[in-house]
């Protein structure tokens, strides 16, 4: 009784199975479209596929059609799942698979059984006779199909970057070299975020270009968008269009455009020679891969599958209208009509698929183009691998049946050949059939027949060519010149493999003059956090390529720069002094908080539970300071106090006047020697918190250092008074941070201690504050201004991507810190960084009058450079007129 039992358990699991493989599904497929036109021929697709049901294996495949604005769109949507398919350039797959991750699972096969087509740049014949070089286009109006399609931009810039005369005006923005290299001319999207990020592009490649609609000029809206629009700039506006040469071939011949023939234009070649435009051959400026079908690199091994099989299908069925067995209702030609019974289901037998081919070729089918593979059948011989299978194309006929269980793409294998369990089926390649031993008039039909389309059957289009547009709308879905799809190999299903022979010019028009860019940081966590932006820059292809460099001190990297071993560093406003006035060192980059201009306001702050410390009266206090020599921690709370008498000044010794007026501190910093040349006093440390080598350093590795570490050891450490920026408090309290010792902090529990003894709210810094300081700026050499517009650029580009504030792991944000740490490189309370003008570089004109007064009041040599420079000119214009006298 148990065994009959689980005999009839197991009989009626393997019945499901076999009735899930039988019935198949329904498989969603989203073409993305980019026009109205592309998606009124996309609604035609899906339809037309729905009535024919067109299956793969099991699975039959529910087309609808996605339209966005343009191919970047595109990409968008089907990284983010809301698409499945489209297709891309050369130019775009390169995009969209380093960005978006997306992959190429198919590749056009154009005219020919080519894989690949040319670029040529056309102009009209008898014009642009002073061009026989390259170099000679600088200035030409000029028609490009789009930023960053492959044959229309990509190459042609690159080309011209090697052989032309085109600068890199920017490393990062190869727009702007075109802008700076040709006249007016039109080449959309040259203005939109993706190629514009810094949105400081000129409008001049969208001078020639004639959208009219809202937001249709320089789009790929606009009529001259597109390689079919970079021809029509070129015949009523522009000198000189790059285009693909089935392009050019195409619409040259196309009868609607009266008047143009081959004669009209010729093909300007690399060596400034003219040829006939059928001559690409031997003028053109490069080949182009085909265009590819995408998909998300999300999807599966069998899902990319099933997708290579479906496009393969209908580009084997619906490559011809007039062929088509699916669109010829021709009622005098039994064998060519498809008729349905009342409930949408076919009647007759399917019939052989058309051959296509030349007459007396009977060898060649479109499979031939597939440069790829080949496939063998069970005989060892070599088949076309879109049919798979010669006997495919008399698979159903009466005579062919006892062949039919070689054929992959014959019947269901459960309903024949039950027998043969040893047969290996590609599960991809099989697809549901009639039961031809069955009567059709029964009514009996198999699990795999047709559900019931009897609401779509009499609407049925007439034709349907997948690969022939609109004669006003080429190269709709597909280009026009596409004879076949063809499936890419796995190991070629990623950008890089897939594009290997082009990335060379594809990485060419993001070169840089500048090669490396040398960030120095000063401790461990400065370092980890370098490598993660270094990281985030080459993701997004930004130049120069950064490199991280560790010095032991602020001091010690602007020994770095000078002598060449690093580039640039962040330093505090006193730092940038002493780099300017000792190393020779300018500031050319500047942070921005929550005020319009690079500055913030120096603030001191006590606790509210203690009303006892006021700022006229700090003797025997205990004080917290973001490190010695700072500008908030250090000059000037010092410049105050020495100012107004509170304290002695011991000569130019700020570091002994501190010492002996206040009880304990911490002032990283101040028993290094590179800081303090004098005597070190212990109690300037006492209040510091870092472990080992690590304590009383000048850097993120003592906890206390900085203007968060100052206000934390206000907070736990067992100050009375915190020197801080005026941010600082905001930053730490009201449960912004998570760490523990800012979990409990309010607003309200902190005051500002002002310069008069009365005290004042935290947001009351306009009124009450030590002064106003120049924020932290980036620093560098001063003698090379291409390297240091090359920096400017890269960081500029760099706020762009990562300027956001994220706590997020897997993205990187350049002004948030990974907890426990504050302030790494930049200022967590940065929301943008500021170009300092060339004007206000050098550093007494950044740091301002007030700044330097401060400085010389804390150690005398505030005016040092600046006193020796004007004794320097005083005495050189002294000997010169002494010498003027004598002679």
């Amino acid at each position: 009784m148990i065994i009959t039992d689980r005999l009839c358990f197991y009989g009626t699991i393997l019945f499901l199975i076999r009735l899930r493989f039988c019935t198949g599904e329904t498989l969603k497929l989203r073409w993305c479209t980019i026009s109205f036109y592309e998606q009124e021929k996309c609604q035609r697709f899906a339809n037309v596929t729905a009535i024919d049901r067109i299956s793969v294996g099991y699975n039959y495949f529910n087309v609808s059609c996605v339209q966005a604005s343009s191919k970047d769109e595109c990409i968008k949507k089907i990284d983010e799942g809301t698409a499945t398919l489209t297709t891309l350039d050369a130019g775009e797959l390169f995009s969209a698979g380093r960005y978006h991750s997306l992959v190429p699972i198919a590749q056009e096969i154009l005219d020919g059984g080519q894989n690949h087509y040319y670029a040529v740049a056309l102009v009209k014949k008898g014009t642009l006779a002073d061009v026989t070089s390259l170099h000679h286009l600088r200035g030409k109006r000029a028609c490009f199909s789009g930023v960053q399609t492959y044959a229309g931009w990509v190459l042609p810039i690159y080309t011209l970057i090697k052989n032309g005369g085109m600068e890199i005006i920017d490393c990062n923005n190869h727009v702007k070299s075109a802008i700076e290299y040709f006249g007016p001319s039109c080449a959309v999207n040259s203005l939109s975020d993706r190629y514009n990020p810094i949105g400081d592009n000129s409008d001049k490649l969208c001078q020639l270009c004639i959208g009219k609609v809202p937001g249709g000029r320089c789009t790929n809206s606009d009529p001259y968008a597109g390689y079919e629009g970079a021809f029509r700039c070129l015949l009523e506006a522009g000198e000189i269009a790059f285009l693909k040469h089935t392009t050019a071939l195409e619409l040259i011949r196309d009868q609607t455009l009266i008047g143009l023939s081959d004669q009209s234009f010729e093909l300007l070649c690399l060596d400034g020679a003219r040829y006939p435009v059928q001559d690409y051959l031997r003028c053109n400026w490069g080949k182009v891969s085909s265009d590819s079908v995408v998909v998300s690199s999300a999807a599966s091994y069998e899902e990319k599958k099933l997708y290579q099989k479906f496009l393969q299908k209908i580009a084997a069925i619906y490559s011809h209208s007039t062929n088509s067995s699916y669109f010829n209702h021709n009622q005098n030609n039994n064998y060519n009509d498809i008729q349905y019974d009342q409930f949408g289901n076919r009647l007759n037998k399917r019939r052989k698929r058309q051959n296509f081919e030349k007459p007396n070729n009977n060898n060649q089918q479109y499979g031939r183009y597939n440069t790829y593979a080949q496939d063998t059948n069970q005989f060892g011989q070599n088949n076309p691998p879109i049919y798979n299978n010669q006997l495919n194309n008399s698979r159903n006929d009466q005579q062919d049946r006892t062949s039919d269980q070689f054929d992959p793409f014959s019947r269901d294998p459960y309903l024949l050949n039950r027998d043969n369990y040893g047969q290996n089926i590609d599960p991809y390649d099989q697809e549901p059939r009639l039961d031809q031993n069955r009567n059709f008039g029964n009514g009996n039909l198999n699990p795999g027949a047709y559900p019931d389309n009897s609401n779509d059957f009499h609407n049925k289009p007439s034709s349907f060519s997948i690969f022939k547009s609109l004669s006003n709308a080429p190269n709709l879905m597909f280009q026009d010149s596409t004879i076949d799809i063809v499936p890419v190999p796995e190991n070629l299903q990623t950008y890089t493999s897939f594009l290997e022979p082009y990335l060379d010019v594809i990485m060419g028009i993001r070169e840089c003059p500048i090669g490396t860019m040398t960030l120095c940081v000063t401790s461990d966590q400065e370092l980890e956090k370098c490598v993660r932006m270094k990281t985030a820059l080459k993701a997004q292809l930004l130049k120069p390529e950064m490199v991280c460099y560790k010095g032991h001190s602020h001091i010690h990297c602007m020994q770095a720069i000078r002598a060449g071993t690093a580039d640039v560093s962040v330093f505090d406003a006193s730092d940038v002094y002493t780099a300017g006035l000792n190393y020779d060192l300018i500031p050319f980059i500047a942070e921005v908080y929550n005020l319009e201009e690079p500055g913030y306001y120096v603030v001191a702050v006590a606790k509210e539970s203690d009303p006892s410390t006021e700022l006229t009266y700090l003797k025997g206090k205990n004080t917290c300071h973001g490190g010695i020599n700072t500008a908030a921690g250090w000059v000037y709370p010092l410049a105050f106090l020495l100012s107004n008498g509170w304290i002695r000044p011991y000569g130019c010794d700020s570091v002994r006047a501190a010492a002996e007026y206040f009880s304990k501190s911490c002032v990283p910093g101040a028993l290094s020697t590179e800081y303090n040349k004098g005597l070190p006093y212990d109690n300037m440390c006492h209040l510091c918190h870092g472990s080992s080598f690590r304590y009383c350093r000048r850097d993120a590795s003592e906890d206390y250092y900085g203007h968060t570490g100052a206000f934390r050891c206000l907070v736990e450490g067992g100050g009375h008074v915190a020197f801080v920026k005026h941010t600082t408090v905001t930053e730490n309290t009201g449960g912004r941070k998570k760490e523990w010792w800012t979990r409990d902090n309010l607003n309200d529990d902190y005051e500002l201690l002002c310069t008069d003894g009365t005290r004042k709210e935290i947001n009351d810094y306009k009124t009450c504050n030590l002064g106003k300081v120049k924020s932290n700026a980036i620093v560098g050499r001063k003698y090379n201004s291409t390297e240091i517009n090359a920096f400017i650029n890269l960081f500029l580009y760099a706020q762009t991507f990562y300027g956001r504030k994220t706590t997020d792991e897997f993205s990187f944000s350049m002004f948030s810190s990974v907890p426990p740490y504050a302030d790494l490189i930049f200022q967590d309370a940065t929301t943008q960084l500021k170009v300092i003008e060339p004007e206000k570089r050098f550093f007494a004109d950044y740091l301002g009058p007030d700044f330097m007064r401060a400085r010389r009041i804390v150690d005398c040599h505030a005016s040092g450079s600046s006193i020796s420079a004007s004794f320097l000119t005083l005495s050189v214009s002294i000997l010169f007129a002494i010498f003027i006298i004598r002679n």
